[in-house]
């Protein structure tokens, strides 16, 4: 019983990676990918992301910034 569950399992995941490879392939045939493409990357540099990702991005340099100053201070 658990052999049919795993060759069942198995065709799935062939039948899921054949329809992912099918769409993309067609995607990338039509044009609708790059479109896709441009849409995603405009949409990660739009303004409201950009705020969001500045205290992120403070705090990783401000972390950055005590570890240099740990370290200084461990070398002195």
């Amino acid at each position: 019983m658990n052999n049919q569950r795993g060759v069942l399992t198995s065709i799935l995941a062939v039948g899921a990676a054949g329809a992912a490879i099918y769409g993309i392939s067609r995607g990338v045939q039509n044009g609708t990918f790059r479109q896709m493409t441009k849409t995603v990357s405009n949409a990660l540099n739009s303004q409201p992301i950009q705020q969001m990702a500045q205290p992120m991005m403070g705090g990783m340099t401000n972390n950055s910034n005590l570890q240099q100053t740990l370290s200084n201070q461990n070398n002195q």
